[in-house]
């Protein structure tokens, strides 16, 4: 024993001689090349310390050696005591993982307060980076700090930090989390050796002993309200880099915060601000301000987001220390800042004092949008319209995307809004690649007699987008044939349909010559049309050629069919029609009604449709209604008769050179009413009592609080045992009127439940009858409150009283794992029966144990909504009137 104390005591000592110095680091890294990083470790240490590390131990976390670290530079911070040393190291990983790299060194400063009660001179000094590798993922270089991990605060008073971190790639989304430091091999403190500063109780009387320390998630910000005690606190964090909500990188940094004695002196105030848009290439102007009310000087200063990039960086203009602080934001950008991510930017108020200097920090976004391509252009080409437009203002475009609506909208972006938004009713036609690719002929169904308006918006890398461009439109001229029928004549699976088109009558003749052919293509449902039904004969004149074409063989029952007509000039494609569907009817029935709905492609505008039916499938068909809108609801029915409808059609181009009426019919369809709406949902209330067993459950009755449905006629109730179960049907409450029940149990309430509604029977479509049940109530769950106590004595004697060990009368178990040993740590009796019932005999001699002390282990299983959940428990009996002559 005396050995093992003069060890200690000479490892502890040798520590303390060897290494008093780390008070803060981190460990950030840069991309170079496939699996190959560039590795830079910042530690700061005390200057006056014993201990000095020109080399250091890294792990990188993929099976190869310990590797030194040489250290490449030292910077000292005047006033401090502190100096930054800096180590860089390139790396090659094996391939794609997740990988944990390393620095562990003993040991940090004495007298941190809040790492093992002050005795932190023998606790390991520890930092940590993980770094993924996958093909599914673009190479990433780490975030790195614009503001250094050591900053004083005043006791009493507020203390606020921001580390400023900044994404080097620009393209990554960044959260922050506050952990326990880390200890020898980079492992979080166990509990109890670390504490978070806000943790500790102040030394004498204190005003508020235990104080709020937080970081924000989303802007690194760090805030403790009100330090209690004097001293040094380590404090560490973990920044995550997250791309396509994917974990890509985190870093571990570990800070030191010093807290004086300053009476008198309060925190500055800065004004506040807000997140903002700046087109690249203007400059970004805002007014900053900063008061003080203890009159201490100010200065403003900035850091991290527009102050850390490469070319052009912001700037703050305003003279150091001045009783109130006004300040000027100026950040002149440039086409290199456009990104996606905003730059997180950081702006500080510094006070100095009296005492301790202490600041106030905002944080705030801005984001550097791209301008809008210049001047698009568009014009009709035949049955196509051309669109041009300039590269994109700021090179680095990757491409374009192309907008397109009927008619003019009059979009004009407001600040910060980029792309073309959907409210605009402008869709995505497509996307090109490369910056100069500034031409493209729109040929994807450009409808005749309409406006036809684009816009368009450049793209670049990290998918930025930038500002739309100008509106314009154009509309194709009368080059083209119009379809203007496609008509249902025979609804049958070898029905009748009619197509009819007009020539154009605006054709160029000097640019498509004579002679000419028609071609008309047919697609199934509303797909493009690509079936080849007619070729016409080759004539002169555009007159000669036929404009309708009659489908005798063709299914109408089942499908809408689609067709387009081609021109053909000299032999050469010259023209294409719009596509045109026929209309196709689609029939809901429900309870004493049927919707009618329909799909249909049309290039033209319906305004009227006629809905005739036919009653109980037989007579003439007559005209239900005339309406502008579909779908059309017909109410009133009888539920199990047959009803048939077909629709009738009016529509027109609007244009002026083709104005007339178009008339196309439907195909006739029918279809039965039948009762398939359910009931609403009930709301479900219940009370449980744990120690009775006991849960009441009461719901509303649907037939009273919903307008929908009146017909609920009974209940199915639900259960599941854990609140990750699926629910089962438990039992049916027959009567609308029946809404509770309760429900009494042996030994457990746990569980979840939810009730549905049902209506009456009702005869189906397809000759069955059946209800309609209504979707789950709201789900209740219940725990229990589980009790398991076992007695400290028993007496086996046999005398009937207390002869059996068993607990008291115990509540919601499942089953236990109960073992009683004698003093040497022999078994001599195992139970998983939740009542015990050892009667004090060995299980190994079947004779009783002697009287005596036993010690026992019980793991019971009790009974959670969550499942079964282990309880451990641990004890003596003490045996009384057993076999004393028994030696055990």
């Amino acid at each position: 024993m005396r050995n093992f104390w003069l060890s200690v005591f000479l490892t502890f000592g040798s520590l303390a001689a060897y290494a008093t110095h780390n008070r803060a680091g981190e460990i950030i890294y840069r991309h170079i090349g496939g699996n190959t990083y560039e590795f830079t470790v910042f530690t700061y240490t005390k200057v006056d310390a014993p201990a000095d590390r020109p080399t250091l131990p890294i792990s990188w976390g993929d099976g190869s050696p310990m590797d030194t670290l040489e250290r490449s530079d030292i910077f000292e911070f005047s006033g401090r005591n502190t100096q930054r040393n800096t180590y860089i190291e390139i790396h090659t990983f094996p391939g794609a993982g997740s990988y944990d790299i390393c620095i562990s060194d003993p040991n940090r400063n004495a007298g941190i307060i809040n790492i093992n009660s002050g005795s932190s001179v023998v606790v390991e000094f520890a930092i940590r980076t993980t770094l993924r590798i996958s093909a599914a993922i673009a190479p990433n270089s780490s975030i790195i700090f614009a503001n250094i991990p050591l900053q004083d605060a005043c006791l009493f008073q507020p203390w606020v930090h921001n580390p400023g971190a900044v994404d080097q790639d620009g393209t990554d989304s960044i959260s922050y989390k506050l952990v326990p430091s880390m200890g020898f091999g980079c492992v979080s403190f166990e509990l109890g050796f670390y504490q978070y500063p806000n943790e500790l109780a102040a030394l004498g009387p204190s005003p508020n002993p235990n104080t709020n320390l937080s970081i924000d998630p989303f802007t690194g910000t760090i805030t403790w309200d009100s330090p209690q005690r004097l001293g040094e606190y380590n404090l560490a964090f973990i920044v995550e880099e997250w791309r396509s909500g994917i974990l890509i990188s985190t870093v571990l940094r570990d800070m030191q915060i010093t807290v004086e004695n300053c009476p008198g002196n309060v925190p500055p105030v800065l004004s506040a601000l807000i997140d903002t848009c700046v087109e690249a290439g203007d400059v970004l102007t805002l007014p900053i301000t900063a008061t003080d009310n203890n009159s201490s000087n100010v200065a403003i200063t900035g850091f991290g987001g527009a102050f850390s990039v490469g070319s052009s960086p912001a700037t703050i203009a305003q003279s150091d220390f001045v009783p109130t602080a006004v300040a000027t934001f100026n950040w002149a950008t440039d086409c290199s800042h456009i990104r996606l991510a905003p730059y997180q930017t950081n702006i500080q108020a510094t006070d100095n004092g009296p005492g301790t200097s202490l600041v106030d920090v905002n944080t705030f976004r801005i984001t550097v949008v791209a301008p809008a391509p210049q001047d698009l252009l568009a014009d009709a080409v035949g049955s196509s319209i051309q669109l041009s437009w300039f590269p994109s203002p700021c090179a680095g475009a990757v491409g374009y995307k192309i907008y397109r609506r009927i008619n003019f909208y009059g979009f004009l972006p407001s600040q910060c809004e980029t792309g073309v938004p959907a409210y605009t009713g402008y869709s995505l036609i497509t996307t090109l690649e490369g910056e100069g690719n500034t031409n493209y002929l729109d040929q994807d169904e450009v409808i005749f007699g309409r406006q036809n308006c684009y816009m368009v918006v450049a793209c670049f890398p990290d998918r930025a987008q930038s500002y739309a461009s100008n509106e314009t439109c154009a509309e194709i001229l009368f080059e083209i044939p119009i379809i203007k029928k496609n008509s249902i004549g025979l609804t049958a699976t070898v029905g009748i349909d009619t197509v009819e088109w007009r020539s154009p009558i605006e054709l160029d003749m000097d640019v498509f010559p004579g002679p000419y052919q028609y071609k008309l293509f047919r697609g199934d449902g509303l797909a493009v049309p690509d079936e080849e039904v007619l070729v016409s004969s080759i004539e002169t004149e555009l007159s000669n050629l036929p404009t309708q074409f009659i489908s005798s063989t063709l299914n109408t029952e089942e499908s809408a069919h689609t067709y387009r007509v081609e021109l053909f000039s000299n032999g050469e494609f010259a023209a294409k029609s719009n596509r045109a569907s026929s209309l196709f009817l689609e029939l809901e029935p429900n309870d004493n009604q049927v919707t009618i709905s329909f799909t249909e492609q049309l290039p033209w505008i319906n305004f009227q449709y006629d809905i005739y039916r036919q009653d109980n499938g037989a007579g003439s068909f007559e005209l239900l209604a005339t309406t502008d809108a579909i779908p059309y609801t017909d109410l009133g029915l009888v539920n199990n008769r047959i009803y048939c409808y077909y629709v009738v059609s009016h529509g027109s181009y609007f244009a002026v050179l083709e104005n007339d009426t178009l008339i196309n019919s439907s195909q006739r369809s029918c279809t039965i009413p039948y009762d398939r709406t359910p009931p609403c949902a009930p709301v479900l209330t219940g009370e449980e009592d744990c120690v009775a067993l006991e849960i009441d459950l009461e719901w509303s009755n649907p037939n009273d609080s919903c307008d929908e449905t009146d017909d609920t006629m009974l209940y199915n109730v639900y259960f599941a045992p854990t609140n990750a179960d699926s629910l089962t049907l438990l039992q049916t409450v027959q009567g609308d009127f029946n809404t509770a029940i309760q429900l009494i149990f042996d030994n457990s309430i746990a569980g979840c439940y939810a009730v549905t509604a049902l209506d009456s029977l009702s005869l189906w479509p397809d000759g069955t009858t059946r209800r309609n049940e209504s979707d789950f109530s709201n789900v209740l769950c219940f725990d229990n409150c589980p009790e398991y106590e076992l007695p400290n004595v028993f007496t086996p004697n046999g005398d009937g009283r207390n002869d059996i060990f068993r607990p008291f009368p115990y509540r919601s178990i499942e089953s236990v794992e109960f073992t009683v040993f004698n003093r040497w740590g022999v078994i001599v009796y195992q139970s998983t029966d939740p009542d015990l019932q050892w009667s004090g005999t060995d299980s190994e001699t079947d004779k009783i144990v002697s009287d005596g002390v036993y010690f026992y282990t019980c793991r019971v299983f009790s009974i959670r909504l969550s499942g079964l959940v282990p309880i451990d428990l641990a004890g003596y009996v003490t045996v009384f009137g057993g076999n004393s002559n028994q030696v055990d």
